[in-house]
């Protein structure tokens, strides 16, 4: 896994246009682990329940990379913590987040438990989300990499 996370790191950070990165494949992998990495510390535990509009990859939306790169993400709603842990779940994220080195980069005006982070060393997104209903979804995104993890010829 280590290995994995310094190959990936080494392949989505400062890349130019047409430089390899992590495959789809391999950004899934780190999303997957951010998210539960978070989720598993979490008090009350919550069940994840996969959000399906965070399924498919999209385009990149990064004007300096090519359109054939994609954004690999994945989000989470967490079920079976009470409306009433909110706050607190926004806040052991962000000690969590913190611990582990990444960065914030937003949150949520006074009583919203939104946050938003980004990763280091390797900048994929991460993001604490209220939504309608009081309910809190967890997720992650990657920077923007090749399907195959170099450009198509």
């Amino acid at each position: 896994m280590l290995r994995l996370f310094a190959a990936l790191v080494l392949l989505t950070s400062g890349c130019s246009v047409n430089q390899p990165t992590a495959t789809s494949a391999q950004a899934l992998a780190r999303v997957e682990q951010l998210i539960h990495e978070t989720a598993d510390i979490l008090t009350p535990k919550p069940r994840l329940e996969s959000v399906p509009s965070f399924e498919v990859p999209s385009t990149c939306w990064d004007e300096d990379k090519s359109q054939d790169q994609i954004i690999v993400s994945r989000a989470y709603w967490l079920r079976d913590v009470p409306k009433s842990e909110n706050m607190s779940i926004s806040q052991q994220v962000r000690a969590h987040w913190e611990a582990a080195g990444h960065r914030i980069v937003a949150s949520g005006r006074a009583g919203n438990p939104d946050l938003s982070g980004e990763s280091q060393p390797d900048g994929f997104t991460l993001t604490l989300t209220w939504a309608e209903g009081d309910n809190l979804y967890l997720g992650a995104a990657s920077p923007c990499v090749w399907p195959d993890g170099h450009p198509s010829e």
